[in-house]
């Protein structure tokens, strides 16, 4: 029997003892009599009298759960999954070998699917493959090594954006215009990478010292981490610059496809670097060996497939210009990271249980982070829709840029609402029981910050459009400095929750920057036209959705999925415009399908 359910009622801190042996893969949780698996909370195991299995409960009336979970089951499951993942990988690269002719000429339109349509599929296949090995490193690290692993990763994202310094966008446009420019941007980027290496390392350095003096400072094995992945950041740096002559030379499926491999090799990897021991640090030198490979490959099939031989010479004036160029695409990249990561870094340093509270919050911000796609996708389609209209009409471009909004705020709303109550399912699915119940307090409250960002996604490549590009660093920098005084403020209260309600703020604030600087080249923007019918037919729906989970989750789900439909076509919300757009947007299949031509 792999499971054992026992009711009990203590007046006291006392000891349930099973009358069998202790063995390792056992796991214990523990919940109040009559509730649900849901609220179910992970204790320890202990071994009692050198034989039996214990568990130590507060006073009340409990329902505990033993349940024997031991890793080998959990990299069965992985080993399975890996296995299909290889087995359609292999079988897409044959396909594509045998349906792709490289001698061939391509249309316009097809050289954009290949170079953008192809590598984007091939990343949301990178994604679900790292979501698949989550699944079974945050079950074996806990929350508090994940935690440790996020904080590691999320500084020395720092300072892989301070020393890439914008150069991967800069050496695509220019090689892009001339060709027999190539091997000498490479090089000089390359240089100028490594250089800005050495300076990015400092900050980062000097905030592994300030962390010390924190009330919770980082541990010697989050430090050895943040090493290990910023050394393997430098080999990174250097794989974008190459990968960056196969999209000069069209030929981006190559780099994503280099890339889906090693992530399965990663995987491969850090499977074994858990199973002997090594945890996170592990996995963070793991990501240098990954990254070298990655490096030694794609330069080999560089020099093989393009022309990049010498003269290999400095080149002063270029390192001047691409500094100077490359300073502005940094800086919005760091403010943007900064912005969305900063509540992990106090999480982590301003807490006694940092290490756990940021394990519990970024299993949420898995989901969220996931649910990115969706934003990505719909930006990057009505870009050219939108940037045509205002070259036409600003007043078109102003319809269009209202739709589009209403567009991302009807899927967005709906969304939040059913993330909000499948929250505990979706934390346990990810990482297990152990991240319960504050992972999916987490997601039920980070998740609301979507409707406003995804409006703000939308507005970002607007401005854009609308040559008020020089407005984002203004507008992040008001955002970032809101969202990391009132993380100061309210972080040491109410830790998480607080980190996830000044994400939706610091959206609002984004989105109210946003709308300030657009009145400049778009006004009459109406907002609050714009707003109020979605959040009303949500509002409804949310309740609905309450109501019907005190029966059961399906009947809230169900309730959720006629009542917003419902709502919408009763206030009208979806009228003949929002249809052409969504026409316009959608392949052209899906949108006759659903009836919108």
């Amino acid at each position: 029997n792999i499971q054992v359910i026992v009711d009990t009622a203590v007046t006291e801190p006392a000891w349930l003892i099973l009358n069998d042996s202790y063995f390792p893969g056992w796991k214990a949780y523990v919940r109040p009599q009559g509730s649900a698996e849901a609220d179910e909370q992970q204790i320890p195991i202990t071994r009692v009298n050198g034989n039996f299995r214990g568990v130590e409960l507060e006073p009340g009336e409990w329902t505990v759960r033993f349940r024997y979970s031991p890793a080998s089951f959990q990299l069965g499951g992985l080993a399975s999954a890996m296995a299909l993942i290889i087995l359609m990988f292999g079988t897409a690269v044959w396909g594509w070998q045998r349906l792709y002719n490289p001698q061939g000429t391509l249309s316009t339109t097809h050289s954009i699917a290949k170079n953008s349509a192809l590598p984007m599929a091939l990343n949301l296949f990178n994604r679900a493959i790292d979501f698949v090995f989550a699944m079974y490193y945050l079950r074996i690290l806990g929350p508090a090594d994940a935690g440790r692993y996020v904080t590691a990763i999320t500084t020395a994202m720092i300072f892989e954006i301070l020393s890439n310094y914008g150069l991967d966008i800069l050496l695509i446009r220019e090689v892009s215009q001339d060709r027999r420019k190539a091997n000498h941007y490479l090089f000089n980027t390359t240089l100028l990478r490594l250089g800005a290496a050495v300076v990015a390392s400092l900050p980062v350095l000097a905030f592994m010292w300030v962390s010390s003096l924190s009330e919770n400072p980082l541990t010697p094995a989050e430090l050895a981490a943040i090493i290990l992945i910023m050394i393997g950041m430098v080999f990174s740096g250097m794989s974008k610059g190459v990968t960056g002559m196969f999209y000069v030379y069209e030929e981006a499926e190559i780099p994503a496809a280099m890339t889906t491999g090693t992530t399965i090799m990663k995987v491969g990897l850090g499977v074994i670097v858990l199973l002997l021991g090594y945890s996170f640090v592990g996995l963070a030198a793991v990501s240098i060996i990954v990254n070298i490979i990655t490096l030694a490959i794609l330069l080999f099939l560089a020099l093989r497939r393009f022309d990049l031989k010498g003269p290999w010479r400095f080149d002063w004036p270029m390192q001047r210009s691409l500094i100077r160029m490359g300073f502005p695409l940094m800086l919005i990249h760091l403010l943007q990271t900064v912005f969305i990561s900063i509540d992990i870094l106090l999480l982590r340093l301003m807490l006694d249980n940092g290490e756990e509270v940021v394990g519990w919050y970024q299993n949420a911000y898995k989901w969220f982070n996931a649910l990115q796609i969706i934003p990505s996708f719909f930006t990057l389609a009505l870009f050219a829709i939108i940037s045509r209209e205002i070259k036409r009409s600003i007043d078109a471009a102003r319809r269009m840029y209202m739709l589009s909004l209403k567009l991302m705020l009807l899927l967005a709303l709906p969304i939040a609402a059913f993330t909000t109550f499948l929250a505990y399912f979706l934390v346990r699915l990810l990482a297990g029981p152990e991240y319960l119940p504050h992972g999916a307090i987490a997601l039920q409250l980070v998740i609301w910050s979507i409707p406003f960002g995804w409006l703000n996604s939308v507005t970002n490549y607007v401005l854009i459009a609308l040559g008020l590009e020089g407005m984002q660093p203004r507008a992040f920098t008001i955002a970032v400095g809101f969202n990391i005084i009132a993380n100061l403020i309210f972080i040491p209260r109410f830790s998480y929750v607080a980190a996830s309600v000044t994400t939706i703020l610091s959206e609002v604030v984004l989105m109210l920057v946003f709308a300030y600087y657009l009145r400049r080249r778009m006004s009459g923007v109406n907002w609050f036209d714009l707003m109020w019918k979605p959040f009303l037919v949500t509002a409804v729906m949310v309740a609905a959705m309450w109501a019907g989970n005190q029966i059961h989750l399906l009947l809230a789900l169900i309730l959720g999925t006629i009542i917003y439909p419902a709502g919408l076509l009763l206030l009208h919300v979806i009228g003949p415009e929002e249809r052409k757009v969504l026409a316009a947007i959608l392949p052209a299949k899906i949108a006759t399908r659903l009836k919108l031509t």
